[in-house]
């Protein structure tokens, strides 16, 4: 911000205007998404037996989602943000391909060391989530180690491009491997192997994956002082309680195909209506409250400046903001008439409501 005060207004510049795709961008990024992959799925795969058209609409049904969020995100930049659109394409891209590698890699090293086979063991997917929580932080770290304001805001920024990028990835190596061998008991074709798998992997994206990586980046964001990371007990609780959050979906899934007989259908019932409803609504909730805060945090810098003290007098404090000092101005001073002393117990007013 400028050195002079008074300071300049910025919340009537910081309303999204109507730019790129609108404000339902993402929702047209998924629609067209969607059209593509069902047509290059049932007329290039089905009709005209191509498997170049197999293989780019499993690439492009995987990736659908994730990028209209990634749109989504970007939209809400105003501004004050320190981050733009490079970098969260950066994120996305760079972050989820290097979170994908390391994850895979620390699940192999995991699996090795339980005595598991070609395929994850049971103990592999309920420790899932403290690897690859482990592996989307490092990615996180790697795409912001230059960037000074690590804030709540960018931490939920970053580490859900990261989640969405890393999500994006591991839904097409999913895709792939369906079609290629579909299960056995589920009776169905390739073809259809990918139309049940990618939709319902697309729908549960941005609930899992963006959500663990954003809660787990904001907190360590928000323990970093003067551009550095620091591991505060935060951290700690953060990494644990997403890494529970996941291993208790993989572990329940892998669980689920392990049980056989009458007790499968018991299990599948507690798993389908408590377990993945439970990680899916408490994982949300907790997203929601830290991004308030993280709201709150970026409007607090300047919504202060914007209201007059209850007594009147200058809509604007005399002097500078706490923490600076007035440099040589570069412009005159507005004219204003004599200010009010501003009393001890004024407050700034409540955040405002658009972040």
């Amino acid at each position: 911000m400028r050195a002079n005060w008074p300071p300049p207004l910025w919340l009537e510049s910081e309303i999204p205007a109507k730019k790129w795709l609108g404000r339902w961008g993402g929702l047209w990024i998924a629609a067209g998404g969607t059209v593509f992959f069902l047509f290059l799925i049932l007329v290039g795969g089905l009709l005209l037996e191509n498997g170049a058209a197999i293989t780019v609409g499993l690439l492009v049904g995987s990736v659908t989602v994730a990028a209209a969020f990634i749109y989504t995100m970007a939209y809400r930049f105003v501004p004050r943000d320190t981050i733009g659109m490079p970098r969260l394409l950066l994120a996305f891209g760079l972050g989820g391909l290097i979170a994908v590698a390391l994850g895979s890699s620390f699940d192999s090293l995991l699996n090795k060391a339980t005595g598991g086979g070609a395929h994850p063991g049971l103990t592999v997917l309920w420790l899932a989530g403290i690897s690859e929580e482990l592996a989307k932080i490092l990615a996180v770290m790697a795409v912001s180690w230059k960037l000074r304001d690590k804030s709540m805001r960018n931490g939920l920024f970053l580490g859900g491009a990261v989640g969405l990028g890393f999500a994006a990835l591991e839904d097409l190596a999913y895709a792939v491997s369906f079609y290629q061998s579909p299960p056995a008991q589920l009776h169905l074709t390739p073809i259809l192997a990918a139309l049940v798998l990618v939709p319902t992997r697309g729908i549960l994206t941005p609930f899992l994956h963006p959500l663990y990586t954003a809660l787990f980046a904001a907190a360590l964001f928000s323990a970093s002082r003067g551009g550095r990371f620091c591991f505060r007990p935060i951290v700690l609780v953060a990494y644990l309680g997403v890494s529970l959050a996941h291993g208790l979906w993989d572990g329940a899934a892998g669980t689920l195909q392990v049980v056989t007989g009458p007790a499968q259908y018991l299990l599948a019932i507690v798993v389908v209506l408590l377990v993945y409803p439970g990680v899916i609504v408490g994982t949300g909730l907790v997203w929601i409250k830290v991004a308030r805060r993280a709201r709150h945090a970026f409007h607090l810098r300047v919504v202060w400046w914007l209201a007059p003290p209850p007594s009147g007098g200058s809509p604007l404090p005399p002097g500078p903001p706490p923490g600076r000092h007035a440099g040589p101005p570069t412009a005159p001073p507005l004219p204003v008439s004599a200010p009010s002393a501003v009393p001890a117990a004024w407050a700034p007013p409540a955040p405002h409501t658009r972040a």
